[in-house]
């Protein structure tokens, strides 16, 4: 087995692993614990859109694996954040964007009328 087809084959396990150091390294460039809490609501709002986006065609269980790996490696590198404000608000983020998309408030580029 080629590295190629490893990587194709196990794309969330990757993703995962590029996601934790991504997150890691956010953490450790974000100074204060306001703009961590910040970024996690941000991040929080994207995985809302990415699990609407692909609630239905696609498999959800590793996009969410992929969420966790940035959540977790973000959670490591956040020294002066606390760890249990970041999962609520990262929680908060997520749910909030995906009710928004679900009642029409927020649209992505795919959606008729996007473009008026």
């Amino acid at each position: 087995m080629t590295s190629g087809t490893f990587i194709l084959k196990n794309w969330a396990e990757t993703f995962f692993i590029a996601l934790v150091l991504i997150g890691f390294f956010i953490a450790l460039l974000i100074n204060s614990a306001a703009l961590s809490y910040i970024v996690v609501v941000l991040a929080g709002v994207i995985a809302g859109r990415f699990f609407f986006k692909r609630r239905i065609a696609q498999p959800i269980f590793p996009f969410i694996l992929i969420m966790i790996g940035f959540l977790l490696g973000f959670m490591i590198g956040a020294i002066r954040a606390n760890k249990f404000a970041i999962v609520v608000l990262f929680i908060i983020g997520t749910v909030g964007s995906y009710y928004l998309h679900k009642k029409g408030y927020f649209e992505y580029f795919k959606t008729a009328g996007f473009i008026r």
